[in-house]
């Protein structure tokens, strides 16, 4: 497992003016690393050494009732556009996010188990249920973020996606998202709470499915409708953090069924459902030095929806 640091950029300043109403500043911060993966697929193994970074431009201003508006813009390996979006902040209210590659109200679960430096998806070649969750609501769809708010001698926040298009294709400035040739609208909503040292929360997505008979998501056919779900729990005690999750992935997809067991299957394209565990220990050593040990394991049922309508098992 990787037990890198982020290593933080110099942030550079500058001015930015959108509008009487609103005026502000633009930050920039990054962070740097390397790498290291051994994966195995099937009957595939790779190994090797990679690097990582990012630059982040972020911009906030606030508006003459006293609401905020924010914006964040992202750069990765490549100079290519990761992420943007604009986020309007209501007070007590709560916060709304329009955006692309943003992750969506999903990107909360993206198996949130404590690690020292990132989850055990990074750098693997074939991204992993934990990492898709709500991935069909993470462009052009509405966001709603509630603020914390006081249960029992703990707190409590929720989250709440829609999209009227599912295609979850990027959008660009004043663009709204295509429509999808299988997928309708899709939904989310999440929950977090915590107490003391303890913290839970529990996500589930959905998009309806929008295809002719046949098709790869195909009507009449059970699990058309995309369905994501994951559960976690986290325990902290000073300098230790433990964590446990459980996700489980099935986009209704009608795919061929199976020829090969060592094939590589993927959220994307596969037919059946992905269930993913995770567990994981984090230690802070000190403030500049932290180590982490995590497991991730999934487990791929192909079911019966595979075009031919016969089921296979796993």
């Amino acid at each position: 497992m990787n037990t890198i640091k982020k290593i933080g950029l110099t942030a550079l300043g500058t001015t930015l003016v959108a509008g009487s109403a609103i005026a502000g500043e633009i930050t920039a911060s990054g962070d740097a690393g390397y790498t290291w993966a051994s994966e195995a697929t099937g009957s595939t193994t790779t190994d090797g050494a990679g690097y990582n970074h990012d630059i982040t431009f972020s911009g906030s201003g606030e508006l003459d009732n006293g609401w905020s508006v924010s914006t964040t813009m992202i750069l990765v390996e490549g100079a290519t556009l990761s992420s943007s979006n604009v986020s309007l902040t209501m007070g007590s209210m709560g916060k709304v996010r329009i955006g692309s590659g943003t992750g969506g109200t999903g990107a909360s679960y993206d198996n949130v188990v404590p690690t020292a430096y990132e989850e055990n998806h990074d750098g693997m070649a074939t991204s992993t249920a934990l990492d898709n969750m709500g991935g069909l609501l993470g462009n052009g769809q509405i966001d709603y973020f509630s603020p914390s708010f006081d249960i029992g001698g703990g707190s409590a926040s929720f989250k709440y996606a829609w999209a009227p298009e599912a295609s979850n294709t990027a959008v660009i400035e004043g663009a709204v998202s295509t429509s999808s040739v299988d997928r309708g609208s899709g939904h989310a909503a999440g929950i977090n709470v915590s107490a003391g040292g303890l913290s839970a929360g529990a996500y589930h997505a959905s998009a309806s499915s929008d295809g002719p008979l046949n098709s790869t998501i195909s009507t009449g056919t059970d699990g058309d409708d995309s369905n994501d779900a994951t559960w976690f729990a986290k325990y902290t005690a000073g300098p230790v953090s433990f964590g446990y999750q459980k996700g489980i992935i099935d986009r209704g997809i009608s795919a061929a069924a199976s020829t090969a067991t060592t094939s590589a299957k993927t959220v994307a394209a596969a037919g059946g459902d992905f269930e993913s565990e995770a567990m994981s220990v984090a230690f802070n050593v000190n403030e500049n030095f932290s180590v982490s040990w995590s497991e991730l394991e999934e487990v791929y049922d192909e079911q019966s929806n595979n075009k031919n309508g016969t089921e296979t098992g796993d």
